[in-house]
């Protein structure tokens, strides 16, 4: 519970345990979208993260490569995840934009995204995120301005 009584989000305590605890592959099961990817915190750092998924079969195009937009929500997450990492505890943060560029495509399989953060404001915060396989092999990137909503005084 936060200082207002706002609850603080679940997403932002487990990125704040993980790193006040030290905590690694850490299992994400605050939304169903993070536990259909397989998600877990990997490392935590403030203003970094690393997030491992292991997407499913399902969202995978014909082809058998993982879809566009799960690639830019798996870059998302992690972007938000490294925003929670900084700010107070009764804030959310909301994605205003995101640039994401393909460069691989990514199978299924472990991949790991890197995320961190560039520029930290008061009501805006500027993030980056690298998606990467098993062999380090970069597969897409993203950047985007990160909203801080807190509760109004």
């Amino acid at each position: 519970m936060s200082h207002q009584g706002i609850p603080e989000h679940p997403e932002r305590a487990l990125v704040r345990r993980a790193i006040e605890q030290k905590l690694h592959d850490v299992p994400v099961a605050t939304n169903p979208l993070a536990i259909s990817l397989n998600m877990r915190i990997l490392d935590a750092q403030d203003g970094r993260v690393r997030i491992g998924y292991r997407p499913p079969e399902g969202f995978t195009q014909g082809n058998g490569v993982v879809q566009g937009g799960i690639i830019s929500a798996m870059l998302d997450f992690a972007m938000v995840f490294a925003a929670f990492s900084k700010v107070p505890v009764d804030a959310t943060v909301a994605t205003v934009s995101q640039t994401t560029n393909y460069f691989r495509p990514a199978f299924l399989g472990e991949l790991v995204v890197e995320a961190e953060l560039e520029k930290v404001g008061r009501t805006l915060i500027n993030a980056r995120a690298s998606l990467f396989d098993m062999e380090k092999a970069v597969l897409a990137s993203a950047t985007a301005p990160i909203a801080v909503i807190t509760p109004r005084r």
